[in-house]
């Protein structure tokens, strides 16, 4: 409401005065945030309300300029003040970044998208804002040379401010919205003043624009900012957005370049920018590409694998077991003895730490080209290709070795057995993959039957023959 007079009636004393009532009114609100410091927040907050004090102070100025008697230094105080405001709003917005405490790939991933955002920015405000005015300007001097650059690059720090809040994953905060409408609002009024005509009235929505702008970014600091824990996110949720993001900005400048008249060295801002942005593209496809392919393998990985003890689980084994059975292979079925009296005593943590020892022995003991699986609860399979009769009885006798070590459980230790059944099946003919999978189900039922046998006799190996199947 208080904006209203600086539209309707531009330049005349009241709107000058309502305009200052507005700005004193969030000034008291700034003041309250700033007496008010959220634990843990501080340093984030207080470059937010010097940049926000920044900006209250050049509207202040710049308005009061107006006033009759008021000095003409006002203008250039307000100008310095608003060019200003930029450093510690980038403080502020990395401040911000850092206390979501994200994953390195994750701020690596925003800081290359941004990379391309900020690319395209300052080749568009070197040929809309920069390169126009230097050509325009009827004289060049030290002051004039600030305002020709400071503003556009001053756009561009608040593009690339907003889409660094705009990329960081999971849900925004409150605080975190109000900043990036601010940002983007700015961005915009500022980008409207630069290219609209002088006829076009910019001035009566440019400063009253900012009285809102300033009311935003004030009030983002009094909302309470949730503890970073809190709102760790588990990725990225915004890649179709990020993907279209680039896109644009990249055939942005790719268009700006084929239409640009041919300028000669003109061409250079561009073309740089097209570099920097073709580069940061690739190793952020490069990454992506990466990150893909090791979930992918970490989904093939949880697929075939037993989570605990990182052995082949019954898919993976029967998989295996499919070329196995073709080659005359052993079989050995382990189950643990006294394994139930360690989880009943000791607890589940100490049982699967048994369960982790056991499966480490049992890799050890067998060679790289064996399979070891572990089927559920405290049961195991080992398969062996290709074993003469003595391999199959050292290796038997290694497992109920290295089983019967003691394992420590931290602070204490257990002792346990294990009952095998062990199994070997001659060489067969051909096998069609229905025999196969019927042959599998009979050797892991057999073994299994076996296994029963030897801890029903108080453990060690059972050894079961198979009949003779052939194609």
């Amino acid at each position: 409401m208080l904006a209203a007079p600086a539209v309707l009636f531009p330049d005349s004393l009241a709107a000058t005065l309502c305009y200052l009532t507005g700005l004193l009114l969030i000034a008291g609100h700034l003041i309250v945030a700033a007496r008010s410091p959220v634990p843990g927040r501080r340093r984030s907050r207080l470059a937010w309300i010097v940049a926000v004090a920044c900006a209250i102070s050049g509207s202040a100025a710049w308005q009061s300029s107006a006033l009759p008697g008021a000095p003409d230094l006002l203008g250039d105080v307000a100008q310095v003040l608003w060019i200003v405001f930029y450093v510690p709003a980038t403080v502020a917005v990395h401040r911000m970044l850092v206390d979501r405490a994200l994953p390195r790939t994750v701020r690596q991933a925003i800081a290359k998208d941004v990379a391309v955002v900020t690319a395209a920015g300052l080749a568009f405000a070197w040929y809309l804002l920069i390169h126009p005015a230097l050509e325009s300007a009827e004289a060049i001097g030290g002051w004039s040379i600030v305002l020709i650059f400071g503003y556009p690059l001053g756009d561009v720090v608040l593009l690339t401010l907003a889409v660094t809040l705009l990329l960081i994953p999971g849900r925004r905060t409150a605080a975190e919205l109000l900043v990036v409408i601010g940002l983007g609002t700015s961005l915009l009024v500022d980008i409207g003043n630069a290219l609209l005509p002088a006829q076009a009235g910019s001035d009566r929505w440019y400063l009253p624009s900012y009285l809102l702008i300033n009311a935003a970014l004030t009030a983002a600091l009094l909302h309470p900012a949730p503890d970073p824990a809190s709102r760790v996110e588990e990725g990225q949720d915004m890649r179709g957005w990020r993907m279209a993001l680039l896109g644009i900005a990249l055939c942005g400048v790719g268009l700006s370049m084929m239409l640009l008249p041919d300028q000669g060295w003109g061409r250079i801002p561009a073309a740089v920018a097209m570099v920097v942005m073709i580069a940061v593209i690739l190793a952020r496809l490069r990454r992506a590409v990466a990150d893909l392919e090791d979930a992918e393998r970490t989904l093939r990985h949880q697929a075939t694998h037993d989570q605990l003890t990182g052995l082949a689980n019954r898919s993976r084994l029967l998989a295996d077991m499919r070329h196995a059975v073709r080659e005359s292979p052993t079989l050995f079925f382990v189950d643990l003895d006294g394994f139930k009296a360690v989880n009943d005593t000791h607890g589940h943590h100490c049982g699967d730490l048994v369960l982790q020892a056991v499966a480490e022995r049992l890799t050890r003991v067998v060679r790289q080209t064996d399979t070891v699986a572990r089927l559920g609860g405290d049961e195991f399979v080992v398969v062996c290709t290709g074993l003469a009769a003595a391999d199959t009885t050292a290796l038997s006798a290694r497992i109920e070795s290295v089983l019967a070590e003691p394992i420590d459980v931290g602070d204490c230790t257990v002792v346990i057995g294990a009952s095998i059944g062990l199994l070997s099946l001659p060489a067969v003919g051909e096998l069609t993959d229905q025999q196969a999978e019927e042959l599998i189900s009979d050797l892991l039922s057999s073994a299994d039957a076996a296994m029963y046998e030897a801890k029903r006799s108080g453990g060690g190996t059972r050894i079961v023959e198979h009949a003779h199947v052939s194609g």
